[in-house]
């Protein structure tokens, strides 16, 4: 998508979407497909939903996640992405080594769908 033929008010709010932290492109997506889903086939279909329109955004929130999940990050910041940000509790490993894994599946899908519509 080139965002440079969009009109003025789209093209600022996705420049300024696109100068997110990649920790604030995590929680964006986890507000908007994670927290409110029943389960993973929810989400799987949500984030399919978009990606038949635009995948702009989509791609940048899975940078945003591997890059969180490669990068040493503060103690508790994926386990509060999980637990806050995506609105999820984690069972077995209440670490954040336990949210890395539920964060991994969540790119995973991510990438599947995003394989999946091209």
């Amino acid at each position: 998508m080139d965002i440079s033929k969009l009109p003025e008010p789209l093209r600022s709010r996705a420049e300024e979407r696109t100068a997110l932290p990649s920790i604030d492109k995590v929680r964006h997506f986890l507000h908007g497909y994670v927290a409110d889903a029943e389960g993973s086939e929810e989400i799987r279909q949500h984030v399919r939903r978009t990606a038949r329109r635009n995948t702009f955004f989509l791609r940048q929130y899975l940078a945003a996640l591997e890059e969180i999940l490669n990068e040493p990050q503060p103690p508790g910041t994926l386990l509060r992405l999980v637990e806050v940000d995506a609105n999820r509790g984690i069972d077995h490993d209440q670490t954040d080594r336990g949210a890395a894994i539920f964060l991994r599946e969540t790119a995973d899908l991510l990438r599947s769908v995003l394989e999946e519509v091209e």
